[in-house]
């Protein structure tokens, strides 16, 4: 009698040896740093979505400086991860696909360092004048949560996946979901809590434009150009 594979691949997308080891250490690496702190995940991902009792400040888990960049440059490569799969062949020998997950990890860190120094300068000028009562280092804070919350979901689907040989196109509608919920989220917080006391809304407007709406649009050209993913 032959033993039962506990997982059985026979109907999985046959997967490059290195890019199945890359996908299985991020993932055991994010549960290694979020698993203590899954409660504090849990609580702070929903509290985004609070629309009939807004919360006056943001949540976070209290990770220290190391668990934070850590986790950050972690859910950069479970985006390259999600891209790769989606664009890539995973059957490819040799290492190109690691090198892909590199770059495309680098650049998408990048980007995001990029956002978080103008969310930090802004922040700082705004919060000095006492337009906003929120710290930027605690803003930070959110929005580093909010990414890895997404990047871990995204890491997990993809998975998924591969192992049981899901469309392509699921794996694209789900990174796409994520996404806006994360954008929808961040933009309930900056009208709850960076700009509550404000009168106008013309701060909150341009504020919104300039950190979720013009990236998402430079996002989409860039990602259509280069990858065709869209």
């Amino acid at each position: 009698m032959k033993p039962v594979p506990i997982i059985d691949l026979v109907n999985s997308y046959p997967v490059n040896d290195w890019f199945l080891l890359a996908m299985i250490l991020t993932l055991l690496l994010m549960l290694v740093i979020m698993g203590p702190y899954r409660y504090d995940y849990v609580k702070s991902f929903l509290s985004m979505f609070r629309f009939k009792s807004p919360d006056g400040d943001v949540s976070y888990p209290l990770l220290s400086t190391a668990e934070n960049i850590a986790v950050f440059l972690l859910s950069s490569v479970c985006i390259a991860i999600a891209v790769g799969i989606y664009s890539h062949d995973l059957l490819e020998e040799g290492f190109s696909q690691i090198i892909f997950l590199l770059w495309y990890s680098f650049a998408v860190a990048v980007c995001l360092v990029v956002k978080l120094m103008l969310y930090t300068a802004t922040n700082k000028i705004l919060y000095n004048r006492q337009i906003i009562t929120l710290k930027p280092g605690r803003w930070n804070s959110f929005f580093v949560m909010s990414y890895s919350v997404a990047g871990l979901l995204i890491l997990i689907f993809s998975i998924l996946v591969v192992f049981l040989n899901i469309h392509l196109l699921a794996l694209l509608v789900f990174a796409y979901l994520m996404r806006l919920l994360v954008i929808i989220g961040r933009i309930f917080k900056i009208k709850t809590t960076l700009f509550k006391n404000q009168r106008s809304n013309t701060g909150f407007i341009l504020y919104l434009c300039a950190f979720e709406l013009a990236p998402i649009l430079i996002e989409f050209m860039l990602t259509s150009r280069l990858f065709g993913l869209i």
